[in-house]
């Protein structure tokens, strides 16, 4: 199984009275499955989708990726993985403003490179392998023309298929998108949706935060987040 959420808890204080934004939700998914998470803002779907990133420990429960119990790792090892193993494209704008797109795209594959201190043989992907699939990323997305671009010069519909170009150039067997297609117009949905349609296909386990209807409909399973609770929606 590629994640495992076991009754997982996260709890904050807020005006001095504690509170559970994630209550005790369970849930697993399969490489190759892809899952809508939908839900009025503020109903803890992207406080969930921190922990199963391990960007934020719960305070209870514990979360297994790949294999790999998230609670057990280090700040170090769990890098790792998110380089390696989890494609994350957030709400927020994350690209480097000093770095062109291209570089923005292929940084997650430098790092891999940098740690491994592999850059060739041995079965592993090259440099050369890495910007071959940036490339292509780029253009299946339709933002190959800004590659020498800078995040300044780009909109917001560009900056957010620019991030899920680098959510994905490593390849991750788990890609986790909160809101994908909220800065995109109709056009570029459609590219976006058949792009991580096609990860999951190809044996990627996919997670996606979204309000977009037409974006729920490339999904094959759907839950619905309210208070803090994960439910099936009908």
């Amino acid at each position: 199984m590629l994640l495992e959420v076991n009754r997982v808890t996260r709890t904050f204080v807020r005006r001095k009275e504690e509170f559970a934004a994630v209550d005790e939700v369970s849930f697993h998914l399969d490489a190759g499955s892809f899952v809508a998470l939908v839900g009025r803002s503020g109903n803890g779907k992207t406080t969930l989708l921190n922990m199963i990133t391990g960007l934020l420990r719960p305070t209870d429960g514990t979360v297994k990726v790949n294999g790999e119990d998230l609670t057990q790792l280090d700040d170090e090892k769990l890098s790792r993985l998110r380089n390696r193993t989890i494609g994350y494209v957030t709400q927020r704008e994350t690209l480097i403003s000093g770095l062109s797109v291209f570089n923005n795209v292929m940084l997650p594959a430098l790092m891999h490179l940098e740690r491994t201190k592999k850059t060739a043989g041995g079965g592993e992907p090259t440099r050369e392998d890495y910007e071959k699939r940036a490339e292509a990323l780029l253009r299946e997305l339709q933002v190959e023309d800004l590659a020498d671009s800078y995040p300044r010069e780009l909109s917001g519909g560009e900056i957010r298929r620019v991030a899920i170009a680098r959510a994905l150039v490593m390849s991750p067997k788990l890609f986790i998108a909160d809101e994908p297609t909220g800065d995109l117009d109709a056009d570029s949905t459609k590219l976006v949706m058949q792009l991580l349609r096609r990860t999951a296909d190809e044996g990627a386990g996919v997670i996606m935060v979204t309000h977009d209807s037409d974006a729920i409909g490339y999904a094959d399973r759907v839950y619905h987040m309210d208070r803090g609770r994960l439910l099936p929606s009908a």
